[in-house]
């Protein structure tokens, strides 16, 4: 029992042992690795304390760029999401301004047709506020400024068509406004008096015009206008020739034979004014101013057949009959010129009153002549009748009124009419100006008009002796 005690314990204890070694086999076997790989993991087990405390600061500082790397990452993806905001607000905020500008432009231009059609009716009033209305919409639109000016200008407003033009300076955007702008601020200057300043408006309109040759060709019918009312014929001889180079037709003939005339080369005006009655037989003042041409010249009998010429010209309206009136009344027959012109006021035209007047005056009937003007200036719509019309009509009354004594009149009918600054009733109506003034004994006022009279009109003779005499009365 003993040995068999014995013998248990001794095979345990050889079991114990064969299962320590078989452990340590196996340790061993598990702890087996390639050489390369066992001596780094011995570099590293051996490494101080020293390099592990590097090791551990380096690996803080990698965690550190590491989070300023998430950082940036961040703040760079909330750049990117405010630029994509702000890239959406700015396409809303273009869509919504498109909107706008098209619906302002859209109303603009609306009201600015309206203006347009006022305008050309020549309800002026009406044609101011559209203007204004299409401002509102857009104001830095330079064709509603120009277009607002020559309304002021129709009213004769020019400070205020001025200043107009002066704001469309800075909107202008293109050639054809600025010489539209030029153009009008010389037409304000020229009714305004001011011919120096209009003349060289017009010539930056011409420059600014370039090759549009329908603004050309206005402007410089302004810019001719100019120079004959400052006394400058020659230079309107040339402009009416530069019309007639880009547009050969009556208008300009017509013109620059009447700028001729005042020239007193009657045989270029006689020339001219044939050619213009060759491209249109039915103008009247055509024919009417060459028979003062060949009339100048001493050539009676062609001039008279001219005259009656012209009787043969078709028309039945009221304008018709009045220029026959005005035929007659060159060709002395005063009861043929009456029923014409009656004929032609009977027809609503109120300008054949002054043709009335005309031929009572030639009759010596003043009472009756004064009586034909003031009807004609009650009845007629000054704004809607030319300057021209206006102005001839104020120097025949200050005629009558002179031929009857009654100086004082006389003298406000010739303020009044050259307040039209009119190119062919000027001198007349400064002429008679300043005899009005001096059988008023206004001497310093006479003076002072026969000063501009012989600036403007140096080769007149009549004019040049009134200027001296008055001269010598103001000065002693």
């Amino acid at each position: 029992m003993a040995l068999d005690e014995r013998e248990n314990r001794e095979k345990k204890k050889n079991r114990q042992i064969k299962s320590s070694s078989d452990r340590n086999r196996i340790k061993n076997i598990t702890n087996k690795v390639h050489p390369e790989y066992a001596a780094s993991k011995k570099s590293r087990d051996s490494q101080p304390a020293s390099s592990k405390n590097e090791q551990n600061q380096e690996e803080i500082r990698r965690r550190r760029r590491r989070a300023e790397r998430m950082k940036k990452i961040r703040r760079r993806r909330r750049r990117q999401q405010i630029l994509r905001i702000l890239a959406v607000c700015i396409v809303l905020a273009a869509l919504v301004m498109t909107v706008l500008v098209v619906k302002n432009y859209n109303s603009g231009s609306r009201h600015d047709n309206k203006g347009m059609n006022a305008y050309e009716n020549g309800d002026y009033d009406t044609a101011i506020r559209e203007f204004k209305e299409a401002l509102s919409y857009d104001g830095q639109n330079a064709d509603y400024y120009i277009h607002l000016g020559m309304a002021y200008i129709e009213q004769k407003s020019y400070d205020q068509a001025l200043g107009y033009f002066n704001q469309a300076e800075g909107s202008a955007e293109n050639d054809d406004q600025r010489a539209l702008l030029n153009r009008g601020r010389g037409i304000a200057c020229l009714y305004q008096g001011d011919y120096e300043s209009a003349i060289s408006w017009f010539k930056n309109a011409l420059e600014a015009a370039g090759q549009s040759k329908e603004i050309r060709i206005d402007t410089l019918y302004y810019k001719a206008e100019t120079e004959e009312k400052s006394g400058n014929y020659t230079s309107a001889v040339q402009s009416y020739g530069q019309i007639i180079d880009l547009q050969d037709d009556a208008g300009a003939r017509m013109l620059r034979g009447m700028a001729y005339m005042a020239l007193e080369d009657y045989a270029s005006a006689e020339t001219d004014l044939y050619a213009a009655i060759s491209q249109s037989r039915k103008s009247y003042s055509i024919y009417r101013a060459l028979y003062n041409a060949l009339e100048a010249q001493g050539k009676d009998e062609e001039a008279r057949k001219v005259l009656n010429d012209a009787l043969g010209l078709s028309g039945s309206s009221g304008e018709d009959y009045f220029n026959r009136g005005m035929i007659y009344l060159d060709l002395q027959d005063d009861d043929s010129a009456i029923e014409m012109l009656e004929k032609s006021y009977e027809k609503g035209y109120t300008a054949a009153l002054l043709g009335l007047g005309e031929t009572a005056v030639r009759q010596e009937d003043y009472e009756k002549a004064r009586s034909y003007y003031e009807t004609f200036f009650n009845e007629v719509d000054q704004n809607k009748v030319e300057s021209s019309v206006m102005a001839h009509g104020y120097n025949q009354y200050a005629v009558c009124l002179m031929d009857s004594g009654n100086y004082e009149e006389a003298a406000a009918a010739c303020e009044n009419g050259l307040m039209y600054n009119d190119r062919e009733m000027d001198a007349a109506l400064s002429f008679n100006l300043i005899s009005a003034y001096e059988h008023l004994a206004r001497w310093e006022d006479a003076y002072n008009v026969a000063r501009d009279y012989v600036s403007k009109y140096p080769d007149d003779e009549k004019g040049m002796k009134e200027y001296q005499f008055l001269e010598s009365r103001v000065t002693q």
